[in-house]
């Protein structure tokens, strides 16, 4: 299958497509927004890589594909641009990849969604915003929403919940998120959200329970 893969220059999203690569499975189009990160997401294994910004227009972008994980982000550079991108740019491309019969969509969220407050709080809005946007949009969608993420080399163990009551303390490496969103590609959770957190059980295993 084609994996479009928005916000492919990010850690996450770099990793996934390295993933992708070395399973040989399927094929990864990645989609970055300047052209001198072209060579990179080549070199790390892209089938394809594709220029889209998300506070533009993204119909002729995401199409051609089978899936498509959104795992973008402002990184927190301002309101409006998080506003613009993590919001606004998720509902474009969920809307782009209805419009262009793509069915499958896997979305990187957050926890704290349900209950947007503190210095998160936009963030938090503009994912919760996104999220309720996929699941009327009618697509096959599973919402992912890792709690605090770290850099830690990947443990291919976690937990997942449909909502845990404390996370703080639990940071999950970006390198296990990229591998549960890979993995979700394969594994029908057909309009499903959870959260997940570090934990004690292989990723498979812990998606069999979901």
């Amino acid at each position: 299958m084609n994996i479009i893969i928005i916000g492919a220059n990010g850690t996450t999203g770099r990793k996934m497509v390295e993933l992708i690569a070395k399973q040989g499975q399927h094929q990864a189009i990645a989609v970055v927004r300047e052209e001198n990160q072209i060579n990179d997401l080549i070199a790390l294994g892209a089938s394809e890589v594709r220029i889209g910004d998300l506070t533009e227009d993204m119909s002729n972008v995401v199409k051609d594909a089978d899936v498509t994980i959104f795992a973008a982000g402002a990184g927190g550079a301002s309101d409006e641009l998080t506003r613009a991108v993590d919001k606004d740019g998720a509902i474009k491309v969920i809307d782009a990849s209805k419009a262009n019969g793509i069915e499958r969509f896997i979305m990187l969220s957050s926890v704290g969604t349900d209950n947007p407050r503190g210095e998160l709080k936009v963030y938090l809005e503009s994912k919760a915003a996104a999220d309720e946007h996929l699941r009327e949009s009618g697509l096959d969608y599973t919402i992912v929403r890792p709690g605090p993420l770290s850099d830690e080399d990947a443990s291919g163990t976690v937990e997942i919940k449909e909502h845990f009551e404390s996370y703080e303390d639990r940071k999950v490496p970006r390198a296990d998120v990229a591998t549960l969103l890979v993995t979700l590609v394969d594994h029908k959770t057909q309009s499903r959200q959870f959260e997940v957190l570090s934990g004690p059980f292989p990723i498979a295993e812990a998606l069999r329970n979901v």
